[in-house]
């Protein structure tokens, strides 16, 4: 039997559309949605209620505190208004954005090196675990890895092919990637830089289209900034800007040990100058003996790259080391950010698998279409990556919602504590459509103690465990979870 046809360029790029589609587009509403995701998603959902589309709600209070530009809530909007507001629809524009990477990728990767190296590439992306996650979560890293692909390609083919309309392209998806995750969005710039300092293409430096396209970035960015400034004035600046600097700095407000340490296990917040690479050592296999080696071979050949003007690599190393160098810069660590990386990452991974012989290539060709199709198969036969690569954070909150909305008359606000606020707050909103009532420690036991009746959620760290033993004889519990109870301060009669 001939199967020389999977060597065929359409046959390898109509495969690598379909195992991503499986990738990012199955089982998505499975898994509930992150910690974060869920502000994001509520936020959306009342811009979607009230109508107002530039003020980002949660409860109907104006909230700036999360420091992210409202592109990703209009994005949920978009689909939510169409499809309804859940786990579905919300994750659907993040997961489209990153099919588009992947479909991105190939067709530049095809162009500038070849139709097999564009292959490995997606299929190393593809299943790059991080990126994988990205894809399938509501977290802004995934699409500001779609606007980072789409702003430096658009630069590289406006450079080489002197197409200069590719140039406004370029400054549409920067003021996008802004739009997306503030200040960070501006590292496209400083890899453009790097780019045009070690090469002797100079071209774009003398095109006027270059850098009259710097002008659509404030185009795009400032309208909604400077509507947010007018109607809260030093309020928007300091909760909004104040939060991106806390997190370059690396500063944290005091959230509530439960949730807090799951955040710092699960993120890498550290300090610690080696969290990247322990991040790469635990997550980027089987594609991680690649990368090293292609470094490696890049590195040893620099001198030869840049006297050479070998703009291909040039751009490539750009891409992959001047972030990877601003975030050990910085103080605060976030392994998220590596999410940027990983298309550089994967082309330099991809070049290696490529450097073989022409029959081991071939032989590699045919091992990742067999497993690629072979974990399709699984990914749609069982849940594998809802239950390990989507976020698993609300698994135990999600328990209490069907007695939150159906058990309990919709008037009722559920009481929790501050510290269990950023969780329970947006997930309660947006499942069940039930507010909350937020106090302290102090208060929150004292409203166990009122004559009248209301209902409590909280997390079950030392302080709850001690009240539940305090007030066993009046606590009535509705619901309850490894880690959550739902309870009334007022048994019921019998």
């Amino acid at each position: 039997m001939n199967i020389n046809f999977i060597f065929n360029k359409s046959f390898l790029f109509v495969l690598v559309i379909l195992v991503a589609f499986v990738a990012y587009f199955h089982r998505l509403d499975e898994a509930p949605l992150s910690g974060d995701g869920i502000g994001y998603g509520q936020i959306a959902k009342e811009m979607a209620e009230t109508g107002d589309w530039l003020t980002p709600n949660q409860d109907g209070v104006p909230i700036f505190y999360t420091s992210k530009p409202p592109l990703i809530y209009w994005m949920m909007l978009a689909s939510g208004s169409v499809l309804g507001f859940d786990n579905f629809s919300v994750k659907l524009p993040f997961a489209f954005l990153a099919l588009l990477s992947v479909i991105l990728l190939f067709l530049f990767v095809s162009k500038y090196y070849d139709y097999i190296t564009a292959f490995f590439t997606s299929v190393v992306l593809i299943f790059t675990q991080q990126y994988l996650h990205h894809g399938r979560s509501v977290i802004t890293d995934g699409p500001l890895a779609f606007f980072f692909i789409l702003a430096l390609i658009s630069f590289y083919i406006a450079t080489n092919e002197r197409e200069s309309v590719y140039y406004y392209l370029m400054s549409l998806s920067i003021g996008l990637a802004v739009m997306t995750k503030q200040v960070s969005g501006l590292f496209i710039y400083f890899i453009i830089a790097g780019y045009l300092f070690f090469s002797k293409d100079k071209k774009a430096l003398k095109n006027i289209h270059f850098w009259l396209s710097f002008l659509l970035v404030p185009l795009i960015v400032l309208p909604w900034h400077i509507e947010m400034y007018k109607k809260f004035g030093n309020d928007f600046v300091k909760e909004y800007l104040c939060a991106t600097i806390n997190n370059v700095q690396g500063w944290e407000n005091n959230y509530d040990n439960v949730n807090y340490t799951v955040t710092l296990k699960k993120y890498n917040f550290f300090n610690e100058w080696y969290v990247y690479l322990q991040l790469l050592m635990n997550n980027y296999w089987p594609w991680l003996p690649f990368l090293i080696y292609g470094l490696y071979i890049k590195f040893k050949n620099i001198k030869t790259i840049i006297l050479n003007d070998n703009r291909r690599d040039i751009f490539i190393l750009s891409w992959a080391i001047i972030p990877f160098v601003i975030f050990q810069i910085v103080s605060k660590k976030n392994g998220n950010y590596l999410n940027i990386l990983y298309p550089a990452f994967a082309i330099i991974s991809a070049e290696v698998l490529n450097s073989f012989s022409q029959k081991t290539v071939q032989k590699i060709i045919k091992i990742l279409i067999v497993v690629s199709i072979f974990v399709s198969i699984l990914f749609i036969v069982f849940p594998i990556v809802p239950k390990t690569i989507d976020a698993q954070k609300l698994r135990e909150p999600m328990q209490l919602i069907p007695i939150i909305k159906y058990g309990i008359d919709d008037k009722e606000k559920i009481v929790i504590r501050e510290e269990d606020w950023f969780v329970f707050s947006s997930t309660f909103l947006f499942y069940a459509d039930r507010g909350n009532i937020t106090l302290n420690d102090k208060d929150f036991e004292e409203k166990i103690l009122s004559n009248e009746k209301h209902y409590f959620a909280s997390y079950k760290d030392p302080f709850m465990n001690g009240l539940l033993s305090k007030y066993n004889d009046k606590i009535e519990i509705l619901a309850e979870t490894k880690r959550t109870i739902l309870f009334t301060n007022i048994r019921e009669k019998k």
